[in-house]
């Protein structure tokens, strides 16, 4: 199977390339993607890594947007990592994500409920492209406090989640319909991410997409059930969408769901690269 939806520690994995290749060697994977969130920092790495392997590494990218209230991610694949508007995008995103980051920490910090210095923070995740709210975790752990990435779930629903005035999507800087736009002119294929987690609004929200030159829906997902399946096998055939799949791997301690990376993806990279054979 090809996995077309993996995270490393780019974004909010906990795998290192190496790792995610090693996995990937393991598993007999001949291809995959590397689509961390809103950045394209592990791109060149792994393709560069994956070719002494053997595996073809796709160009990806996952970035979030937003539309009708409804927190949107658009994968990319094939992309041009060097292409200024996606580069120009990606700055906008990492500033809002690094300014949500910061009012979040303080308050925490404020509240007494996390009592963690800030530089550590920043010291650990200065390879990043933008700040991730698991990295107080990350870094705490580094740092040798009793916590494992397993922890991650509780400590973020008992502590994390307690700022009261998070306003990520209202005033979040980019709409779904420029992720697609400027995927296009980085010469990408744009793919609309696991549907069914924005419910009943999946349908209308990529039909919006359409027009803007949306291009795949990402059919083979492992929230996705049969119904589900057939659902966006149907909408990408009616409307000549690529269908896609991946695991939406974070390393085993971060992928909460039931499932290993190369678990769900596509057999043939034909769809995204006539080329390859």
């Amino acid at each position: 199977m090809i996995d077309l939806h993996i995270h490393s520690k780019y974004s909010d994995g906990s795998n290192s390339i190496d790792e995610i290749i090693e996995i990937a060697k393991n598993k007999n994977m001949t291809a995959l993607s590397l689509t961390d969130h809103d950045t394209t920092f592990g791109v060149a790495e792994i393709i560069e890594k994956s070719q002494k392997e053997n595996i073809q590494a796709i160009p990806g990218i996952e970035i979030s947007s937003v539309s009708n209230g409804h927190l949107i991610h658009v994968l990319g694949y094939n992309i041009d990592i060097k292409n200024s508007q996606l580069q120009d995008l990606l700055k906008i995103i990492g500033a809002h994500f690094n300014e949500s980051f910061l009012e979040h920490y303080n308050w925490l910090q404020k509240n007494h409920i996390i009592d963690f210095d800030l530089n550590k923070i920043l010291k650990y995740a200065d390879f990043k492209q933008s700040l991730a709210l698991s990295d107080i975790m990350k870094a705490m752990i580094e740092n040798g406090e009793p916590y494992t990435l397993k922890d991650w779930p509780e400590f973020f629903n008992t502590k994390v989640k307690k700022y009261p005035g998070h306003r990520f999507i209202e005033d979040f800087p980019v709409h779904s319909s420029e992720a697609v736009e400027v995927i296009r002119q980085a010469g990408g294929i744009p793919v609309f991410a696991h549907p069914a987690r924005i419910g009943k609004a999946d349908l209308g929200e990529m039909e919006l997409l359409l027009s803007h030159g949306l291009g795949g829906v990402e059919v083979y997902y492992p929230y996705h059930t049969e119904v589900l399946i057939q659902k966006y096998e149907k909408f990408a055939d009616e409307h000549g969408l690529i269908k896609t799949g991946g695991t939406d791997w974070h390393g085993i301690e971060l992928t909460t769901w039931d499932s290993e990376m190369g678990d769900y993806g596509v057999k043939s990279l034909e769809i995204i690269n006539p080329s390859y054979n």
